[in-house]
């Protein structure tokens, strides 16, 4: 016996009997409302993309953040220090320039005042020099005067007057060699006139031509 016809007996056996022709016929099932379909389907995105495109809106909106508080920052940094210290600088270049201003002219009044300075000095140490000179023609006039009276009472034989007369000298003598800037020539006038002193007792001709001497020295000295 064939594998076949073995098997044909089993598949008669597991097939479902017929349906009789008396059974109704089943009911058709009601028609199922088909949706229209989408125009157009998006493809869903892969986790990956989705998760980058998130971490950079979530960085771009944190830059933005950042750019936005330092505009803010410099805006209220610009108002609040920089134009304060800006208005400060500008005010202090103007003091500068007003003190700068002030020192030129303080530094011209300067210079007129110590033109003025040099030159008043100039005139005052010219009008030393010409109140020296005029104290040393009048002491030397004196002085000349004593010697020219002393000469006049020893040619009167008048020795007493002749002495203070020489007395006379040695005083103006001695405010002379005080302004007279010479001493030399002030301790060769005390000289002469000890001499003539010491002579006007023992020759009182000597004496006499000493004093002539003396008066032509005295009067080349006020010629000087």
């Amino acid at each position: 016996m064939s594998n076949e016809q073995i098997n044909e007996p089993l598949v008669e056996a597991n097939r479902p009997p017929e349906a009789s022709a008396e059974e109704p016929a089943p009911e058709p099932a009601p028609p199922v409302p088909v949706e229209p379909a989408e125009e157009s389907v998006q493809p869903a995105e892969e986790p990956s993309m989705a998760k980058g495109k998130t971490i950079w809106q979530v960085a771009l909106r944190w830059v933005l953040i950042v750019l936005v508080s330092l505009a803010a920052g410099f805006t209220l940094c610009f108002f609040l220090f920089y134009m304060p210290a800006n208005d400060a600088l500008t005010q202090t270049k103007i003091d500068l320039a007003d003190t700068k201003a002030s020192l030129e002219i303080a530094g011209a009044n300067s210079a007129d005042l110590q033109s003025r300075l040099t030159d008043a000095n100039s005139q005052l140490k010219a009008a030393t020099n010409e109140l020296d000179s005029a104290k040393v023609d009048l002491y030397l006039a004196r002085l000349q005067a004593n010697i020219s009276y002393a000469r006049l009472a020893l040619v009167n034989k008048d020795t007493l007057t002749a002495r203070q007369e020489l007395s006379a000298a040695d005083e103006s003598l001695a405010q002379l060699t005080l302004v007279l800037n010479d001493s030399e020539t002030a301790s060769s006038l005390a000289a002469r006139l000890k001499n003539i002193r010491l002579e006007l007792t023992s020759d009182p001709s000597k004496a006499l031509d000493e004093l002539r001497t003396l008066s032509e020295n005295l009067d080349r000295l006020g010629n000087r």
